[in-house]
């Protein structure tokens, strides 16, 4: 079905992130719009909004249909989910859509500006904000707040932290994730026991770290799954910028910028670090010894869990941390409900409510090895003894208070590639680093400034 697309343009804030709270959404009568005034001087322009009239009951039976790029063990859990939502809604059926990491991003797009996409989609909160300037989402505050099929105590239960997520989207809650996670210090516990050594809690340890590692297994023994992300949260501890969202122009050029790749590059003419090259990720390595310890996604342990087996014992830490600004990315992909029709809008409404439902949400925590979004999900007794065998959920559980959000600005997803690709010739010596941040540069700011 071709799907309507949205007639009200949405307005973003080129502001930092914040502490600014999402304020529950006040619904106005049907045939009113809101008109809000600026409370200070430098908002000259009000804000007009049409009211949004939205379904509270299903009539008949509704397919929604969800793309998403779960894979293996987690796929089936999501299955499984969804087969037992089905069972208490019989008349929602949920259509669940592997699709791949490549391309995934352009394909969405296509879809959004075509008018096609498909109920749910599933993606970084940053990349949201090119769906968002489509006007291809709903707000989900105009089913969180509804006294029908509303989130009960929203507000209270959701982890606070998330609302730094929607300030640039003008405080509409655009897109929700199941639950929170981000980079942590993955590490053989039985190795690092044998050298009489701990996981690093800043980034200056990591070289010793490293060195004990790759000397005992005779190759580098230290690695970032994902270069870029670690790299941008290492610059954005240590005070750096990687985008200044006021004058579009990037930061990652900086001397703090340098400074921070030169030191990864060194530990790589050390050979004490690697890039992940050829092996894509590093679960296999690891499992094998070939790497002793890496910084990666925590959403990884279940691959990782699979992969060690009983080789050696799994250790995970928070992810080190040096310099004013304790930070940790919530990088987890996030769900968002598209235009499409009424009861089509709100069978997907009430699909990602039952998943942050207590039990639901407390659970998916223990599969992703995650802290659930639902604080009441947190604390359920299956999530609480899951915080005390788990080491990846304990690590994300103990740098709760340091995550945030990277920019989510058009144009990121370009930004963060160019920024890759001159990390990855840096490290290894196709570019100098004058060429390639230049290089990187150019692309980066054209892109954020369409």
């Amino acid at each position: 079905m071709r799907k309507l697309k949205g007639v009200v343009a949405v307005g973003m804030a080129a502001v930092l992130l914040g502490g600014c709270m999402p304020q529950k959404v006040e619904e106005p009568a049907a045939d009113q719009s809101v008109t809000e005034a600026g409370n200070t001087e430098s908002e000259s322009v009000k804000e007009t909004e049409e009211a949004v009239s939205i379904a509270t009951e299903i009539t008949q039976p509704v397919e929604i249909t969800i793309w998403h790029q779960y894979s293996d063990q987690y796929e089936v859990w999501f299955k499984k989910v969804a087969d037992e939502f089905h069972e208490k809604n019989p008349d929602i059926t949920v259509k669940l859509q592997y699709q791949p990491a490549d391309q995934y991003e352009a394909k969405v797009m296509a879809a959004a500006k075509a008018n096609d996409l498909p109920s749910m989609i599933h993606s970084a909160p940053a990349n949201m904000t090119s769906y968002i300037d489509e006007g291809a989402l709903i707000d989900l505050n105009n089913y969180i707040y509804d006294p029908t099929v509303g989130y009960e105590n929203f507000d209270e239960d959701i982890n606070a932290g998330l609302n730094q997520m929607y300030v640039p989207w003008d405080n509409k809650r655009y897109a929700m994730p199941l639950f929170l996670g981000g980079n942590v210090f993955f590490y053989n516990k039985t190795m690092f026991e044998e050298l009489g050594i701990e996981a690093p809690k800043t980034w200056s340890e990591v070289e010793a770290v490293a060195t004990a590692v790759s000397e005992k297994i005779g190759k580098p023994g230290f690695g970032f799954q994902i270069l870029v992300d670690g790299y941008m949260e290492v610059l954005n501890q240590a005070g750096g910028e990687i985008v200044d969202l006021e004058n579009k122009t990037v930061g990652f050029d900086s001397d703090i910028a340098r400074e921070k790749i030169s030191w990864y590059k060194d530990l790589i003419d050390k050979k004490v670090a690697r890039l992940v090259g050829d092996d894509k990720h590093f679960t296999n390595p690891f499992a094998n010894g070939d790497v002793g310890c890496y910084v990666a996604l925590s959403g990884n342990y279940g691959y990782l869990v699979t992969a060690v087996g009983d080789k050696f014992e799994l250790g995970a830490a928070p992810l080190p941390q040096e310099g004013p600004n304790p930070f940790v990315s919530l990088s987890e992909p996030v769900f968002a409900i598209a235009k499409t029709n009424p009861e089509e809008e709100l069978a997907s409404w009430m699909f990602l409510k039952y998943l942050l439902s207590p039990e639901v949400n407390a659970e998916c925590g223990t599969v992703f090895g995650a802290l659930p979004a639902s604080t009441e999900a947190m604390n359920q007794s299956v999530y609480q003894e899951f915080l005390k065998v788990n080491p990846v959920a304990a690590a994300v559980y103990e740098q709760r208070d340091s995550y945030g959000y990277m920019p989510t600005i058009g144009g990121w997803y370009e930004l963060r590639t160019s920024l890759d690709k001159a990390l990855e010739e840096i490290m290894l010596d196709i570019n100098d680093m004058d060429t390639a941040l230049a290089n990187a540069k150019k692309s980066a700011e054209a892109a954020i400034r369409k």
